[in-house]
């Protein structure tokens, strides 16, 4: 029987990643885990760290949350909880609402998200972050303001991105479904916006798998082809929800991952499960319910590590046999 179309391209992620492996050594890394730590809400950091500690976990993407001079974290107290519990900075998410962001049709909104990723970009590199990540509209704001949209994003980037380079961190768009922002859905339209920008301080993209459910044809071949350019990639199953709850073939994900050889540069996959719903932002404002978290990180990460884990052990015979592939 002829196989249905996304399956040819699972097939084709498999048949990358066996020769991909072909090429292996004894010492290849494995893929960096990490766990972007927004949608714990209001919780102590400290809590947070005890949390991922106890799940192996060696890397967190802090919340972006320096939305003043004033407020959010403090970078010495940062590093001494954090090193603490043997937890690394991956980076930092970045907050970009209707308030503050790039693609906005005011000028003074656009100057609050150059301020505010100038802080995110001078605490990451504090923290011994690598890249500072966002969105190039406002979640929350699907109905684009006119036709200039992705211009005045660019534009705009480009004045933080230059902040980025001088600072020494890596900036990352990320392509975001259409009923959260107004502009830059999909890896492509990313890839556009970072051509526009043409900055070394802003040339790679962040991925969501969830986002990439609704905006790219199969998420394999997506990391297939813009792999290259991606340096962070954020983890939820096909409900938004943790690793190992939905309908997600986390095999694909990762063997397209090692196909391209994200394990081998400072990548990272950081685990995002916001839970369902059109305002993914209720996660960061509400009071922490431990038992939840507690068993959404023991479920994801082991998930995660379990199907690593899997891949790689298993023979190219065993892969072919699950995908229906012809030898």
């Amino acid at each position: 029987m002829k196989p249905q179309h996304f399956r040819e391209l699972d097939q084709e992620v498999v048949a990358r990643f066996l020769e991909a492996r072909r090429h292996f050594g004894a010492d290849e890394p494995g893929l960096r885990f990490a766990w972007s730590n927004w949608g714990f809400g209001t919780e102590r950091l400290e809590d947070s760290a005890k949390r991922l500690q106890r799940n192996g976990v060696k890397y967190i993407e802090l919340h972006g949350n320096l939305y003043g001079p004033d407020l959010g974290y403090k970078s010495s107290e940062v590093q001494r909880i954090l090193g603490d519990h043997d937890l690394s900075v991956s980076g930092i998410c970045g907050i970009v609402t209707p308030e503050q962001e790039f693609a906005s049709s005011k000028p003074h909104v656009r100057q609050r998200a150059i301020d505010y990723f100038k802080r995110q970009a001078d605490f990451c590199k504090a923290v011994s972050g690598t890249y500072v990540m966002f969105g190039a509209g406002a979640v929350g704001r699907p109905l684009k303001h006119d036709d200039s949209e992705m211009q005045r994003a660019a534009d705009t980037i480009r004045i933080a991105a230059e902040y980025f380079l001088q600072v020494g961190v890596r900036g990352a768009i990320e392509p975001i479904r259409p009923e959260e922002v107004s502009v830059a859905h999909t890896f492509a339209e990313v890839a556009t916006l970072l051509d526009m920008i043409n900055s070394p301080g802003c040339e790679h993209i962040s991925g969501d798998l969830y986002h990439m459910l609704s905006g790219e044809e199969h998420i394999g071949k997506a990391i297939l082809t813009y792999g290259h350019r991606m340096i962070n990639l954020q983890l939820a199953d096909t409900n938004r929800r943790g690793l190992g709850q939905g309908l997600l073939d986390m095999d694909i994900v990762e063997m397209a991952l090692y196909a391209v050889g994200y394990n081998r540069g400072p990548n990272y996959c950081s685990a995002e499960p916001l839970g369902p719903g059109g305002n993914p932002f209720v996660a960061m404002y509400g009071p922490p319910n431990v038992p939840v978290l507690d068993n959404l990180v023991e479920v994801t990460t082991s998930t995660f590590v379990e199907r690593e884990r899997q891949i790689l052990a298993a023979s190219d015979e065993e892969l072919r046999i699950v995908y229906q592939m012809v030898a």
